[in-house]
C-alpha cells in the first residue's frame, strides 16, 4: 500500500477551507466516544440520521454522512490524501469555490451510491475521490511524495497521475469483480468523475484560467499535434510521396527554409510581433528539430517570447538553444531563464530545480546568482 506524504507543487496562498474540512472531520470522529461517555446510548441515533440511507434518504444526508468515519483506519487514510491533495485544488478554486465543490461532489458521489445500491454508507472517501479527480486534471505532472509499504528505502517520488490513475483503477477493478467488501467503490468513482468532469468544464470555459500543464491544456495541444500530422500526411498522400521510409522531401526543407527565413528577415528588420508570430508557425508546422536558427537569433526570439508573455513558447526556445549550443558562452543564463519559467509560470517545480541547479554551477556572482538563489528558496 502507498500512502502519500506531500506534493512538490508550491501554494499561493494559505489553506483554510481544507484544514477546517479535516478538522470538522476530526471533530465529529471523536464526539462519537466522547458523548456515549456523557450520555451513554445517545451517539448512535443522532450518527444514525446522519449516515445516507438510500432506502429512506432525507435531504440532510448526502452532506452529513461525508463527516462519519467507522474506525481509525478509515478516517487515517482519508485525510492523510486529503491533506496531501486538498491545499492545490483550494488554492486553484478558491476557498468559497473549493468548499461548494467539495460539498458537491460528496453529495454526488452519495447519491450516485444510494441509486444503486440500499447498503447505508458513510465517509469521506467520495468527497476526496472528487478532491483527487480535480487534482489530476489540474496537476497530472506534479510529483507525490510518498510511503510504500512493501519499500524499506524511505519516501519514493512518482507522478501525481500515476498514483490517481492507480487508484481509480483499483477501484474499477473492484467494483467490476464484484469484491468491494464493505467499501463503496461506486461512490469513489463518482466522486473522481465528479471532479474531472467539473475540473475539466471549468478550464474549458476559463472560469479557471489553464495552465500550460494541465490536462485540459496537453490534451488540446495533443489533438493540435495530431490534427498537424494528419494534415501533412493527407498532402503528402495526394501527391504521390508517402513512402515506407517517411523520408523526407525537399519540398518539406524548401518549406522549413522559407519559414526560418521569414523568422529571420522579421527579426533583422526588428518586427518583433511579426517574427514570434513566424516563429510559432515554424514550430507548429515544423516541429523542434526544424525551429533551430542561428545562436544570435535563437537567443533573440527566446527572449522576444519570454517578453510577449508566451511562456510555453519560449520555453521550448530556450530548450533548443541549450540542446543546439551546450558550449555557448550564454549557457547557464539560459539554463536560469528555463528554471525562471518552469518555476514561476509553468508550475514544474522538478525540472526547475534541476535548471537552476545547473545554472549555478557557471553562474558567476551578481544579480543572475542571487535570482537563481531566491527561485529555488521560492521552490524549497
Amino acid at each position: 500500500m502507498i500512502f502519500p506524504l506531500g506534493t512538490d507543487r508550491p501554494l499561493a496562498r494559505p489553506t483554510v477551507v481544507n484544514h477546517v474540512l479535516i478538522g470538522l472531520n476530526l471533530l465529529v470522529f471523536a464526539i462519537g466516544p466522547m458523548l456515549e461517555r456523557v450520555a451513554p446510548n445517545s451517539w448512535k441515533p443522532l450518527e444514525d440520521s446522519m449516515v445516507l440511507h438510500p432506502t429512506s434518504l432525507r435531504w440532510w444526508q448526502p452532506i452529513t454522512y461525508a463527516f462519519l468515519h467507522a474506525n481509525f483506519w478509515h478516517i487515517f487514510g482519508n485525510l492523510l490524501t486529503l491533506w496531501v491533495f486538498g491545499p492545490n485544488v483550494e488554492d486553484r478554486f478558491g476557498r468559497l469555490g473549493y468548499l461548494v465543490f467539495y460539498l458537491a461532489a460528496a453529495a454526488a458521489a452519495g447519491l450516485l451510491h444510494a441509486a444503486f445500491y440500499p447498503n447505508p454508507v458513510l465517509g469521506a472517501s467520495g468527497a476526496i475521490a472528487g478532491v483527487t479527480g480535480a487534482y489530476l486534471v489540474l496537476f497530472p505532472r506534479t510529483t507525490i511524495h510518498a510511503i510504500f509499504l512493501l519499500y524499506l528505502g524511505g519516501a519514493i517520488a512518482i507522478p501525481a497521475w500515476w498514483f490517481i490513475a492507480g487508484r481509480i483503477a483499483w477501484d474499477l477493478l473492484a467494483q467490476g469483480s464484484g469484491r468491494s467488501g464493505n467499501v463503496a467503490t461506486l461512490a469513489h468513482l463518482g466522486g473522481y468523475a465528479v471532479g474531472i468532469a467539473i475540473s475539466m468544464a471549468l478550464l474549458w470555459t476559463r472560469v479557471l484560467s489553464r495552465e500550460p500543464f494541465d490536462l485540459f491544456t496537453i490534451s488540446k495541444q495533443a489533438a493540435r499535434r495530431r490534427h498537424f500530422r494528419e494534415a501533412a500526411f493527407q498532402q503528402r498522400r495526394q501527391a504521390g510521396r508517402v513512402k515506407a521510409d517517411a523520408a523526407r522531401t525537399p519540398v518539406a526543407d524548401d518549406a522549413v527554409a522559407l519559414a526560418r527565413a521569414d523568422v529571420t528577415a522579421r527579426l533583422d528588420s526588428q518586427d518583433r510581433a511579426g517574427a514570434i508570430a513566424a516563429y510559432r508557425s515554424l514550430l507548429d508546422r515544423h516541429g523542434k528539430p526544424h525551429a533551430l536558427l542561428s545562436r544570435r537569433l535563437q537567443y533573440e526570439i527566446a527572449n522576444h517570447l519570454f517578453a510577449a508573455g508566451d511562456y510555453q513558447t519560449a520555453h521550448t526556445a530556450y530548450s533548443i538553444f541549450i540542446d543546439a549550443y551546450p558550449t555557448d558562452a550564454e549557457r547557464h543564463v539560459v539554463e536560469l531563464m528555463l528554471g525562471l519559467i518552469s518555476a514561476r509560470h509553468l508550475n514544474d517545480p522538478v525540472h526547475a530545480k534541476q535548471r537552476l541547479n545547473s545554472a549555478l554551477q557557471g553562474l558567476p556572482e551578481g544579480e543572475h546568482r542571487s535570482l537563481a538563489h531566491e527561485l529555488l528558496a521560492e521552490l524549497g
